[in-house]
């Protein structure tokens, strides 16, 4: 790379990234205003607002732009250019963002030349922003670095490549490996299949907020991913791409219940939904119940499923007998409890009888 001077640029040539790594497709290609509120919220533009306009903006962190014919895209310091454009009048203030408005009203300074790095091209630039957030000391989450990575295969140096070398090209651009890279690019295409549907109707979802690792490691078993219609960990263009079963899985992951739990808990737990989803009558049990523990035990087949029920069973009810010996004092509600227990005890022991009895 070569060196680079620092310049002076007027802050009304200064266009945000339409695809800044940190943000999903529709906030980067929205409206303006959705943009700001998104800043607002998550990015605390607030305090930048006011730092920069009491004390002016800190010439030491220029942002960091790519020409763009007469202007200059700011791949580097989009939420700053807010700050400043805010203060500036440049951009309009959403009427119910009143903080953004007091802070403008009482600041100071308003910066118009704003000291920026320039490149001259955008692979440049991604070069750039790839040493500083992916192998540099200000790491990007991993959900940006696949966004990071998939702009960085668009550019036209790597347009003649296999899907191979692609990767091989691409993990060494990282410092990382193909498979790695694969499988962020792949997991990526399958968290924009689901946003292009609307993450299949799940509530309180955010693509931002949503942990992007727990997708890409679930996509890390094999079972998984034929579950879903992908051809391997490194089928990064998705072309077969299951919809019932890719929600299935969203909704397992993401999907809070009553409880605010999800139905996969945390990854630790993937070992079991790749079980699960291989297994005809484990995966029927998980899609009525979302008991993931209730479907894994059908995996080693309905007769073990039983014989664990049954034993774990007999370990709670032996438990509660040994409490009885630690001179507790039971209450109606603890007999009420221990009927109920009899009874269920009773029809199981029944039925199991029953059962055997018919099968002579």
């Amino acid at each position: 790379m070569s060196d680079k001077t620092v310049k002076l640029i007027p802050s009304d040539l200064l266009d945000f990234d339409p695809e800044n790594p940190r943000f999903p497709r529709a906030i980067n290609e929205g409206p303006i205003d959705k943009l700001i509120e998104r800043m607002a919220r998550e990015e605390r533009i607030v305090e930048l607002m006011e730092s920069i306009g009491q004390q002016g903006y800190f010439p030491g962190e220029p942002l960091v732009a790519v020409r763009n014919g007469e202007r200059y895209i700011v791949a580097e310091g989009n939420r700053r250019l807010a700050a400043i454009k805010l203060l500036n009048g440049q951009l309009p203030i959403p009427p119910r963002l009143k903080s953004l408005q007091e802070a403008k009203d009482q600041a100071k300074e308003h910066p118009d030349n704003i000291p920026c790095l320039v490149f001259d091209e955008h692979a440049e630039v991604l070069h750039y922003l790839g040493y500083r957030h992916i192998t540099g000391v200000k790491a990007w989450k991993p959900l940006a670095k696949a966004r990071y990575l998939h702009r960085l295969r668009q550019q036209p140096m790597y347009s003649q490549l296999s899907q191979d070398d692609l990767l091989v090209a691409l993990a060494r651009e990282i410092g990382s490996k193909p498979y790695y890279v694969g499988q962020m690019l792949t997991s990526l295409a399958v968290l924009e299949f689901a946003g292009e549907r609307g993450y299949f109707g799940i509530q309180r979802i955010d693509p931002d907020r949503l942990d992007f690792s727990l997708l890409s490691t679930a996509l890390s078993y094999e079972n998984v991913i034929k579950f879903v219609g992908l051809g391997s960990r490194r089928d990064i263009d998705a072309p077969d791409l299951l919809e019932k079963e890719a929600a299935d899985l969203f909704s397992w992951l993401y999907a809070q219940r009553d409880d605010g739990t999800t139905v996969v808990p945390e990854s630790r737990a993937l070992d079991k939904l790749a079980r699960v989803v291989a297994s005809p009558e484990a995966l029927a049990e998980l899609r009525e119940s979302h008991d993931l523990e209730g479907a894994d035990r059908l995996t080693a087949g309905p007769a073990e499923a039983l014989e664990k029920a049954l034993v774990d069973a007999n370990k709670v009810l032996g438990d509660v007998f040994k409490l009885l010996g630690k001179h507790l004092h039971p209450t109606a509600s603890h007999q009420s409890a221990a009927d109920d227990v009899a009874d269920i005890a009773r029809s199981i022991r029944n039925l199991i009888r029953d059962r055997r009895e018919d099968g002579r």
